[in-house]
């Protein structure tokens, strides 16, 4: 025994004397795919020993929300995270990210120190030493490095050269060097109270992109005989309408411009106008502010000149992107898109004769454009805050900046391909890119260049989403507003009103004043644990009292609750558990982040009186339970037919099974084309049969044939599932009362009816209660194929819960909402559990 225990003393010290060799971890969460950005890291490993840094991507090369929060509530958040930088404003309204105004004046200040000890060192001051042993202080916290290496050698042979590569090394953060746009976008608070929670990575802005071949054809041109961009608004609708062609049939061959093709939205069009969706306080939305209503109706009315906005974005449906890019292609004619379609155009369409100009404003009004980008932010919780924002610091810096565009250079070119750089939130890290790898590259054309260089200008008058807690809801009932606008459901100035009330109403409970008691979490644990042990004793009781104690007792009955205990504890912590405390949670106001508060009925009021996405997604979700009766049909058909005795019929019923096993998101993204409106199959066939103008399926919000008809049709391919169920009923129905029916004079149809049906009824009740249960919780397909859209006509009761807890965190309200669909599904599942005896036969009854 005492060697064994030496032995595992040793194993101990071998493991800690390994781990204590082993670098420390910086993980850094939403990286993405970019050389670049890797071999900047590589190089911060290098000039920090003793580091390593472990990278994970999100989606849309930036940061999952979902999994961020997870992380950060369940005590393992990344040391740093790259963040789409307009949700900035949001997580630090949840105390989600760390105030970085100390680190950055931490950086000012090693940089004026360094500057000091540069000036003391060329003007041989006995102060020179004493700043060096400060600059050796203030950099303890990041640990040893290049920068201290720098230190020692400047201690121990003082030159120009080194104290000048010392600056450089502890450049800090200053807020002049970035775009105000990126900078502003990045910060959080009122007044005084305004603090940094991210550092700008990137940028990107939006400008008018024209092919000056179509321009010229069309007769849009200027006294020389040159293609001319479209001034205002009133020339871009009148462009958009001469640039569209059709073919014989009316159909759509080339677009000329729509509104919100590219990457525009409403937010470009209102700031044109010179609106605001915010007030500058943050605490008012004004999103129906007069000049947004009338730049809504802008885009309405262009794609009413268009033909609507269906047969537009049937039209859209089948772009592609890289060479096959619509513009490049010549399909489309105008768009306004971002800085990177330059990238596009030099790497597949070189020779294409375009012009880039400000998207065209009102008359009277100056262009401007709105920009985006991603930050560096540090999670509340790191556990490595300070080396996390030395790397950021590291990154910003003008030489690192040099050895990513020049490791994306050289992978480029090693693909055959043009190096167009990305854009910096920093303006002289652009000139530095225009300079080294725009400015003399022969491969790339002149029209790129200036387009390079009109990107960098239009930043300094660019605008940028509202900083605000409620930034998501605010971009999500923006894009709600334009959909119910073009789609004529509400007119432009309704459906903004409806979207700035629904985001008013999350700014009062944000500011208001009214203190809600938290949760005394004690009193809803008692009365859990007092539940559990009254509806054991209950069953107990109810099933034999004193004997079934007695039973229970014996040693055979302990020894299986003591091996069942595993799965009954799962049961009563991960299932139970969650279950009823989603109760509790369901009167409160809960973010995951901070304490429950109690808010009694607020979250139920809201649900029938204030929210009418909660009546639109039961909406659709009843509209779905059609599908249930007609999957039912056309499994029961297929089975009939694969009940029949035909050589070859165990192939013949794998093949009809092998659509069930399909995992859903390969089903969906698979019938995305299949339902194409413009180069799926099922349209293919419509028009190879004379349909002359087939539905647009997914683009369409028709109740009729619209989304939702769409997946209730790629339902009927997965019938299969169901198929094996009416089989197993079909082939338990005794011959001999076919043949009496039929001696009785039945026919087909007759036998169908008084055999087949009653004999299935148990089978159609099972497949019934399985279908509404499994409809009422239909999510997937939103999810993957239509995002709620178009017009909220797939805003699906599930979708709609999921988006509250895990896009908006709004835990106690999605609680909620998750208790009205389990009493929807218990009501209708009773209710046909009370007719069933009506109309269900089993083989016992009498």
């Amino acid at each position: 025994m005492i060697h064994r225990v030496a032995m595992l003393l040793l194993l101990w010290a071998v493991v800690a004397g390994a781990q204590q060799g082993l670098p420390q971890e910086l993980i850094v969460w939403g990286q993405g795919r970019d050389r670049g950005l890797d071999a900047a890291l590589r190089q911060f490993e290098v000039e920090h020993p003793g580091w390593k840094i472990i990278t994970t991507s999100g989606s849309s090369g930036g940061m999952d929300p979902q999994k961020l929060m997870t992380g950060i509530s369940g005590g393992a958040p990344p040391d740093l995270v790259k963040q789409d930088r307009f949700a900035v404003g949001e997580w630090a309204a949840r105390d989600a990210f760390v105030r970085l105004d100390d680190f950055i004046a931490a950086s000012l200040r090693g940089e004026a120190l360094a500057r000091q000890a540069r000036s003391a060192l060329a003007a041989n001051d006995d102060a020179a030493g004493g700043l060096l042993a400060d600059l050796l202080r203030h950099l303890q916290p990041v640990g040893p490095g290049r920068q201290t290496d720098l230190l020692r050698r400047l201690q121990s042979s003082p030159s120009d050269a080194l104290a000048e590569e010392l600056v450089d090394l502890l450049g800090g953060i200053h807020e002049e060097q970035f775009f105000p746009a990126c900078w502003l976008e990045a910060c959080f608070g009122e007044g005084d109270a305004r603090s940094v929670y991210g550092i700008p990575n990137s940028t990107d802005d939006r400008a008018l992109y024209y092919n000056e071949d179509l321009l010229e054809r069309a007769g849009l041109v200027d006294g020389s005989g040159r293609a001319r961009a479209p001034r205002n608004w009133q020339e871009l609708q009148e462009f958009a309408v001469r640039l569209t062609d059709r073919d014989s049939d009316g159909s759509m061959t080339r677009l000329g411009f729509a509104p919100n093709y590219g990457n525009s939205w409403l937010y470009i069009y209102g700031w044109l106008n010179g609106g605001r969706f915010m007030s500058a306080d943050g605490r008012t939305c004004t999103l129906a502010e007069p000049r947004i209503v009338e730049a809504l109706r802008y885009m309405v009315d262009i794609y009413d000149t268009l033909g609507g906005i269906e047969e537009v974005e049937s039209f859209q449906s089948g772009f592609q992107a890289d060479e096959f890019d619509p513009f490049l292609t010549g399909k489309v004619a105008m768009k306004i898109d971002g800085n990177w379609t330059l990238a596009n155009i030099a790497n597949f369409a070189p020779g294409l004769r375009f012009g880039v100009v400000p998207a065209p404003a009102p008359a009277g009004h100056e262009p401007i454009t709105w920009s985006g980008g991603f930050s560096w932010a540090i999670p509340r919780g790191s556990r490595h805050p300070e080396m996390a924002f030395e790397l950021v610091r590291f990154l910003n810096a003008e030489r690192i900046w040099r050895l990513r565009y020049g490791v994306e250079a050289r992978f480029a070119a090693s693909r055959g391909r043009s190096f167009v750089p990305t854009m910096s939130p920093m303006p002289h890290v652009n000139a530095m890119a225009f300079r080294e790898h725009v400015a003399d590259n022969a491969e790339l054309p002149e029209r790129i260049k200036d387009g390079f260089l009109l990107f960098d200008e239009l930043m300094a008058v660019s605008r940028f989403r509202p900083v605000s807690p409620v930034g998501q809801l605010l971009w999500d009932e923006h894009r709600r507003a334009y959909e119910k606008a073009v789609h004529h459901t509400y007119s432009p100035a309704e459906a903004l009103q409806r979207g700035q009330a629904a985001v008013q109403v999350e700014l009062d409970l944000i500011h208001a004043d009214v203190a809600y008691p938290r949760v005394a979490w004690t009193l809803p644990i008692v009365g859990m644990i007092t539940l559990v042990i009254a509806a054991t004793w209950i069953t107990i009781w109810r099933t034999g009292g004193r004997r079934r104690l007695r039973h229970l007792a014996l040693p055979e009955s302990i020894a299986g609750y003591v091996f069942v205990s595993p799965w009954l504890l799962g049961l009563f912590l991960l299932t139970a558990g969650p279950i009823l405390v989603s109760i509790v949670y369901s009167f409160c106001r809960y973010d995951v982040l901070h304490p429950a508060e109690f808010v009694g009925l607020d979250n139920y009021r809201r649900l029938f009186t204030d929210d009418p996405l909660f009546w639109k997604s039961l909406a659709n979700t009843a509209f779905m339970m059609l599908g249930v009766p007609v999957g039912m049909v056309v499994g029961l058909a297929i089975a009939m037919l694969l009940n029949t005795e035909v050589k070859g019929m165990q192939a013949y019923r794998t093949v009809y099974y092998l659509p069930a096993i399909v995992p859903m998101v390969a089903a969906s993204l698979l019938w995305i084309w299949v339902l194409n409106p413009e180069v799926g199959l099922l349209n293919s066939l419509l028009r190879t049969f004379g349909v002359s103008d087939p539905p647009n399926w997914l683009q369409s919000s028709s109740w009729l044939v619209g989304s939702k008809t769409s997946i209730i049709l790629m339902g009927l391919w997965s019938a299969g599932s169901g198929m094996v169920i009416w089989l197993a009923g079909l082939k338990g129905i005794p011959q001999h009362l076919y043949e009496a029916a039929e001696i009785d004079g039945a026919g087909l149809l007759g036998r169908f009816r008084h055999v087949t049906l009653p004999m299935l009824s148990p089978y159609i009740f099972f497949n019934l209660i399985m279908g509404v249960i499994g409809t009422m919780q239909v999510f997937t397909q939103a999810y993957i194929m239509t995002q709620g859209g178009p017009d909220d006509s797939t805003m699906f009761y599930a979708y709609y819960l999921f988006n509250n807890a895990f896009r908006y965190f709004k835990m106690g309200y999605a609680s909620a909402l998750a208790w009205i669909l389990f009493l929807v599904v218990l009501a209708l599942t009773i209710f046909q559990l009370k007719i069933a005896p009506r109309w269900v036969h089993y083989e016992s009854d009498g």
